[in-house]
């Protein structure tokens, strides 16, 4: 294979890797060391303005009692981010891994089957 190819074979192999694990979750969402994981990643950047403490309060909607949580959601809106009218959350894509936001997606699915506040 030609020296020019290779290095371009490999980087369509790892674009691949990473759409892969964006697509699904890399872990059991239920797995309670992914769970800590993530709640210590929210607490340290998504908590304090935006999301308030264990995703109640702050100036963004209660993850608490959320029917309307879906994982793949939540992977995209964390990732890229949102603009709207009256919220604007940054991408953490390019701040985290794929993996990372899994995790703080597997926080998020459990906030979402606790009672509302």
């Amino acid at each position: 294979m030609n020296a020019l190819v290779r290095p371009c074979v490999a980087l369509v192999a790892v674009a691949a890797t990473h759409a892969a694990i964006a697509e699904a979750p890399p872990f059991d969402l239920d797995d309670g060391a992914r769970i800590a994981r993530g709640k210590a990643r929210f607490a340290s950047t998504c908590a304090a303005y935006c999301h308030g403490a264990e995703g109640i309060g702050g100036r963004a909607p209660s993850f608490k009692g959320n029917p309307h949580f879906t994982p793949d959601a939540a992977f995209k809106t964390i990732t890229e981010g949102r603009r709207g009218a009256s919220d604007v959350m940054p991408p953490w894509g390019n701040a985290f891994t794929p993996e990372q936001i899994w995790e703080l997606v597997a926080y998020l699915k459990l906030l979402s089957v606790q009672p509302a506040p």
